[in-house]
């Protein structure tokens, strides 16, 4: 069974690395965690002002509870339309790369953004030149990665990141064959705007277990070999038949039980990392995945 552990900020929001752990080993320890430091400790420093003392000492009051970092979030827009805005975010998750022993962990974890300032929706993301702008920025990313051995993880979401299928990731991870670069796997997240397609062509509320091995052996057949971590979540379609995809695991239509099979079966060991979970019901989603 893979290790399973939590996006840290789901937790919440703590006033320091020692009340955040507190939280995350009363679930579970030893437990790993996804951490984007300003989003779940509130003051923490400005990436700008991190050095690794500071650092550290964030990972010495984690692992003092038996929390480790598995993965770190810096979640940047590669493609932000404006280029000195862009340069900015490039330079964030450089910063963060550069502190991975700081860290305790390797891998430093972005989704790949849209040619809009919000991330939103535009037809533009998916052209030629937007494509060549994320090539030239995980670029840069991947240069400062090989520097300091530390690993540029990507990861795609359906319809409106420049990174919006199993397609367009195999190509990215062609170019670039680096043991430097690996993927951040959300199946969920690849879900299509308007569910799982059945061999009909139908696009049921609950898709069958065929169709759903199909999705996502497609995207293991294609990046297995390059996954470094799994995020674990849920969705539905609602009444208008569109995904809502921000549900705790095993609370949706997801086939986890079978996925997980399938993992096993391909020798896939990446930590899983819950997803917009819920800490009130950890427990119980921890116990149901452990008998898959």
């Amino acid at each position: 069974m893979n290790d399973i552990g939590f996006r840290a900020h789901d937790f919440g929001t703590f006033t320091s690395a020692q009340e955040l752990a507190k939280a995350v080993s009363s679930i579970k320890t030893p437990s790993s965690i996804q951490l984007a430091l300003g989003k779940v400790i509130k003051p923490s420093r400005g990436w700008e002002d991190w050095d690794e003392e500071y650092i550290s000492s964030i990972t010495a009051d984690l692992a003092a509870y038996g929390v480790s970092t598995a993965v770190v979030g810096c979640y940047i827009n590669p493609v932000h339309p404006d280029e000195d805005e862009r340069e900015k975010h490039i330079r964030r998750f450089t910063k963060s790369l550069s502190l991975t022993k700081a860290f305790g962990c390797r891998i430093v974890g972005t989704e790949t953004g849209s040619w809009t300032k919000d991330i939103s929706y535009s037809a533009e993301t998916y052209t030629g030149k937007v494509f060549s702008v994320f090539l030239n920025s995980l670029e840069k990313m991947l240069a400062t990665a090989e520097k300091h051995d530390a690993v540029c993880a990507i990861e795609a979401v359906s319809h409106h990141h420049t990174i919006c299928s199993v397609e367009r990731m195999a190509k990215v991870l062609s170019l670039f064959p680096s043991d430097h670069l690996k993927v951040i796997y959300d199946p969920v997240n690849l879900v299509p705007v308007n569910g799982i397609r059945e061999a009909d062509g139908s696009y049921p509320a609950h898709p069958s277990q065929e169709a759903q091995r199909k999705f996502y052996t497609e995207a293991l057949d294609a990046f297995g070999s390059r996954i470094c971590a799994i995020h674990c979540k849920d969705y539905i379609l609602n009444e208008k038949g569109f995904k809502k995809g921000d549900l705790p695991a095993l609370t949706g239509v997801f086939d986890w039980k079978n996925f997980f099979k399938e993992l096993k079966k391909r020798n896939i060991a990446s930590p899983v990392l819950l997803e917009n979970h819920n800490p009130a019901t950890d427990r119980e989603t921890l116990l149901a995945l452990s008998e898959f």
